[in-house]
């Protein structure tokens, strides 16, 4: 893959104002990967070969099944601490990934992909729903919270971005045009389904970055090689829309500037920064042309890996890692269809405060809504200033005289790992934090 300068300057700017990011992603551990299989495709009953839910351990690299859904698709898998969800066509199950035992199912319709914020997890919706595209589900017993109503077709990607929820609708197989519902996530209420017109067909998979917000519209079948990638602003609700002379899949994850996504039958990386591409393929892999296609991948922005899962639809499944710069690393054992993948990152206990002196304490750690920060009597503080992975600065707040004790409203923020930067009078101490 070319070197992106944009890239080298991103990663400067995190060693002098942040300590290093690369130092935080080491005390982040990369545990495992929870796969979700859907099986060999069976049209009429009965039905012998169901979803199935593993884990890759990267520790061990064994994989091994730990449940069984009845069901005969799965659409999404989202990790949250020891958590993990799985959405599989007409269930919703949530399990311990320590101990890998089920928590608790429900029973729904049209499931698709997932989004957690503030303890409640949303959920879109496509056929064969035809109404409340979007609902919303407490996270720990998977009650139903909310019913969203408005959004006028089938729903894909969703992101949550400070209180908001953005849902891509694609409108299913028969949509014309791509559209992006805005949710306010305080009251569950919808606030516009923007139009992102024709050129944005088969809106799919949705990311916040800088403000913006990304949408990764995938080629309709029988589309050609033309896709597309809209920015909308939230701000102004404007948007621009980038199309493509090449075939655009799923987009997979962001890592600094780039975002990982399917082009032309492999991955690919766009500069979300310049908003262009700048790989087109970034691996080949075995297998007559179109016999093999990745059914899902997940990107370790920790230690610059992709973790992909291939199959032929039919017979055929295995999952391989590639390096960044597109070399296969190692495989493991996947089953037919492993149409949802995610990466299980942790925080190692005590890490988030270890290196923390008593003059500076930030709590909790993970935090949900409020992060707190005391001052002792050894520094004076000047300034805070928050960065997110990619390095972009969410928060600058100066620090008035003698002020000791200060509370930060991250509720907004997505989940993820933060640094928070600390101006004082005996230089800039720096402190890691984890969203929730």
């Amino acid at each position: 893959m070319k070197k992106n300068l944009l890239f080298i300057l991103s990663l400067f700017f995190l060693v002098l104002a942040a300590n290093s990011f690369l130092q935080a992603q080491r005390t982040t551990d990369v545990r495992q990967v929870i796969i979700g299989n859907g099986g060999k495709f069976e049209s009429v009953p009965p039905y012998t070969d169901y979803v199935t839910v593993e884990t890759y351990n990267l520790a061990t690299q064994l994989v091994t099944v730990f449940n069984t859904i009845g069901t005969q698709s799965v659409q999404d898998v989202l990790i949250d601490g020891n958590h993990a969800y799985v959405t599989a066509q007409d269930s919703i199950v949530l399990y311990n990934i320590d101990t890998f035992q089920r928590i608790i199912a429900v029973a729904d319709s049209g499931v698709n992909k997932m989004a957690l914020t503030q303890g409640k997890l949303i959920i879109t919706k496509q056929y064969p729903i035809g109404r409340f595209f979007t609902e919303v589900l407490d996270a720990t017993n998977l009650s139903l919270i909310a019913l969203i109503d408005g959004i006028p077709g089938d729903c894909e990607g969703v992101a949550v971005f400070q209180n908001y929820a953005f849902i891509a609708c694609d409108s299913g197989y028969q949509g014309t045009k791509g559209r992006l519902a805005v949710v306010n996530t305080n009251n569950w209420s919808l606030l516009g389904v923007a139009d992102l017109g024709a050129d944005a067909i088969g809106s799919y998979s949705v990311f916040p970055y800088a403000g913006y917000i990304f949408i990764v519209n995938r080629t309709p079948y029988g589309g050609g090689n033309i896709g597309s990638i809209t920015r909308f602003d939230p701000g102004n609700q404007t948007f621009t829309t980038h199309v493509m002379n090449v075939k655009i899949g799923v987009g997979y994850g962001i890592s600094n500037n780039l975002l990982y996504m399917g082009i032309n039958n492999s991955i690919g990386t766009y500069d979300l920064d310049t908003q262009q591409i700048v790989d087109t393929t970034l691996f080949s892999y075995f297998g007559a042309g179109g016999s093999i296609e990745i059914h899902s991948a997940a990107v370790d922005y920790v230690n610059n890996k992709l973790y992909t899962d291939l199959g032929n639809r039919t017979s055929f499944g295995i999952g391989v890692v590639f390096s960044f710069t597109g070399d296969s690393l190692t495989s493991y054992a996947t089953g037919i269809n492993a149409d949802a993948c995610a990466i299980d990152f942790r925080t190692p206990t005590g890490t988030g405060n270890s290196h923390q002196d008593q003059d500076l304490r930030v709590f909790p750690n993970p935090v949900d809504d409020y992060i707190g920060v005391t001052v002792g009597t050894k520094s004076t503080l000047q300034e805070i200033t928050i960065y997110d992975l990619t390095g972009r600065t969410v928060l600058t707040r100066p620090v008035r005289d003698n002020e000791k004790n200060i509370r930060i409203n991250v509720s907004g923020y997505p989940s993820g790992i933060y640094m928070i930067s600390f101006t004082t009078d005996q230089g800039t101490k720096v402190r890691k934090f984890v969203k929730r």
